[in-house]
């Protein structure tokens, strides 16, 4: 059984998607602590195709109610109105990046839903929009969320460990920056074999730009292909490696 870890993301990337494709169970990591007010904290931000050029989306978060406090775990995070992140605002500048896109009409309300939700909460509004969009997609691995499979293990490798043996995984899917920290010696010990997660991102037409751009949210795919195309993409026709 394949599994694989990711903190759910706000409008995540390509690449996030094509991983719980290919994997049996995600785990939600919603335990383990972020600087909600960090610029590169990609539960609140993520790049879009604006002109041509890329640009970020970023919602504000509130700040850790502890005096001092400077990181806290994601499923505590709330989304505090800023007249510069409003949810009109970021609208806007969908709308004006993604009109002319021959789907953003067919997906816009997945925006409009998760920027206009009134939970607070950023897992919650997060994870609605990344189950309707599995959902659209028709992948349906099953979901875990790390707070609810015991207390913390001290040092990130055995954390995943236990993490994996909890869910019966015998499969580890990871990203490919993965492999510069963690001891693959403990997943080996506990017969959990690793597969990164290699693949080439599709490119396809986007609107306004002739080179293509990657790294986006899937909002950029699902504005310019056909959810058929963006199946295929997701499930099929990238070489892994595994070890």
């Amino acid at each position: 059984m394949i599994a694989t870890i990711h903190q759910p993301d706000f409008f995540p990337w390509f690449g996030f998607f094509r991983k719980v494709a290919r994997s049996d169970v995600w785990i939600v990591l919603d335990h383990v602590t972020n600087n909600p007010r960090d610029a590169a904290f990609w539960g609140r931000r993520v790049r879009i195709l604006v002109n041509g050029q890329p640009h970020w989306l970023s919602l504000t978060l509130g700040r850790p109610p502890e005096p001092g406090q400077v990181s806290m775990p994601i499923r505590e995070m709330t989304v505090v109105p800023n007249p510069a992140t409003a949810p009109a605002k970021l609208l806007r500048t969908l709308r004006e990046a993604y009109a002319r896109a021959p789907y953003f009409r067919e997906h816009e309300w997945l925006v409009a839903e998760h920027l206009n939700d009134p939970d607070d909460n950023l897992m919650r509004r997060n994870m609605r929009f990344i189950e309707r969009v599995l959902l659209l997609l028709d992948v349906s691995p099953r979901i875990v969320y790390s707070s609810a499979l015991g207390p913390p293990t001290s040092g990130k490798t055995a954390l995943l460990v236990d993490l994996l043996t909890a869910v019966g995984a015998n499969t580890y899917l990871c990203g490919l920056g993965a492999s510069g920290y963690q001891d693959e010696s403990l997943f080996e010990a506990a017969g959990i074999r690793l597969l990164y997660n290699r693949f080439s991102h599709p490119v396809y037409r986007q609107v306004g730009t002739g080179d293509f751009v990657e790294g986006l949210s899937i909002l950029d795919a699902l504005f310019n292909m056909p959810i058929s195309d963006l199946r295929h993409f997701l499930c099929a026709g990238a070489s892994d490696a595994s070890h």
